[in-house]
């Protein structure tokens, strides 16, 4: 059954709204996917809190106009799965480049990163970078480096010296 006039203007409404919000969005071919597997898809994309849904081409041709982002996608042979994040940059293709490797049948068309549109490559290349949490721990680490390098050689020090190591300094007043 066919979709009446207003229907398909309230699903442009809606689709505009999310990639206007969207800080990424990724373009998934799905050919010849079970349906086990795409449940475990689309599963795994709401664990990481990341929109998917199919929409037809004219309509997402639409939206991305009507949203102002750079660029128009291809007139892809395939259906599409669109999956946006509001939240976090590189998730979308980080998800699903880690489930391309297990799902033969899923695979990455290209996506909007910034307003701008990328190529399969580039996204591919986004879905490598670690998560945000991930990178913040990282340079939590790098600053508390020198920290830790210096305790570790004080309490090398003491050991050498024989002296007792105090747990805790006093504060000078």
């Amino acid at each position: 059954m066919s979709k009446g006039k207003s229907q398909k203007a309230d699903d442009l409404k809606e689709l505009t709204a999310k990639l206007k919000e969207a800080k990424s969005v990724v373009f998934t071919g799905y050919r010849g996917t079970t349906v086990k597997d795409l449940d475990r898809f689309r599963k795994t994309l709401r664990t990481e809190n990341v929109f998917s849904k199919v929409y037809k081409l004219t309509l997402l041709k639409k939206a991305i106009k009507d949203a102002g982002l750079n660029g128009e996608i291809a007139d892809y042979k395939t259906p599409v799965i669109m999956a946006i994040s509001a939240e976090d940059e590189v998730s979308p293709a980080r998800v699903i480049k880690t489930l391309t490797k297990d799902l033969k049948t899923i695979s990455i068309l290209e996506g909007f990163f910034e307003g701008k549109l990328f190529s399969k490559a580039q996204v591919e290349a986004l879905g490598d970078l670690p998560s945000k949490d991930q990178l913040r721990s990282q340079f939590m680490s790098v600053l508390n480096g020198p920290a830790a390098a210096f305790a570790r050689l004080l309490d090398a020090y003491a050991k050498k010296k024989g002296e007792a190591v105090p747990v805790s300094a006093p504060v000078a007043a």
